[in-house]
């Protein structure tokens, strides 16, 4: 009789080296929930790339992003107030649901990775993490969400608030009621050439709340 011969079986149980969801590099935010989204709740929005991309603070850059926030409105998201800085993007802006949110949003994205492509012929990986959002919902975190956007630069350079050229400062016309006293020079000539890609907001709290809020 044939002698039987004896082997071994391999588990496939147990912690194996490498397996399972790989960890998040450092500075990406974590996959938590969104917030909630209606057409009634303005939203903050920070988008960041990637450090040792070409400066953002362009007027060629600053021409596609105008036409990009004019994509991204056509997709649901309705931006109001933006700033633009070296690396990052802030964004004052609205959309009816988490859906026309994330595909206004994705629109957008796309547009950026297309315009960097075109103007500097980057070809890497563009942004650095998914990007951050906040829910505005009372008219104080408006009034500050105002402040803290359309004055960014001059708080990442430690200047006095000033108009920041790569901001929608120069459209928003009620900037004397955010900051008393303050006066928005004569905008720039090239600035005229620039076909602006903002949409009027539709919350009560962008169109009258803030105003309401107690000043600091």
């Amino acid at each position: 009789m044939a002698k039987q011969l004896s082997f071994e079986i391999k588990s496939h149980g147990g912690k194996r080296k490498g397996a399972g969801r790989k960890k998040s590099v450092k500075h990406e935010l974590p996959h938590v929930a969104r917030a909630r989204v209606d057409e009634r709740t303005p939203i903050h929005l920070n988008v960041k790339l990637h450090h040792g991309l070409p400066n953002l603070r362009t007027k060629s850059f600053l021409r596609s992003f105008h036409r990009a926030l004019r994509r991204a409105n056509e997709k649901g998201l309705r931006v109001q107030q933006f700033a633009v800085e070296a690396n990052h993007l802030h964004l004052i802006g609205e959309a009816d649901d988490n859906d026309a949110l994330a595909r206004g949003v994705a629109s957008l994205e796309a547009s950026i990775v297309w315009a960097l492509r075109k103007i500097y012929g980057y070809f890497g990986r563009v942004f650095r993490s998914r990007y951050h959002l906040h829910a505005l919902r009372s008219p104080g975190e408006v009034r500050n969400a105002l402040r803290y956007v359309l004055f960014n630069h001059a708080k990442h350079t430690g200047q006095r608030a000033f108009a920041d050229v790569f901001s929608s400062i120069f459209e928003f016309t009620e900037i004397a009621l955010l900051i008393a006293g303050f006066q928005t020079p004569r905008r720039p000539d090239w600035l005229f050439q620039i076909s602006v890609g903002l949409v009027p907001a539709r919350s009560w709290l962008q169109t009258v709340g803030w105003k309401r809020a107690r000043r600091p």
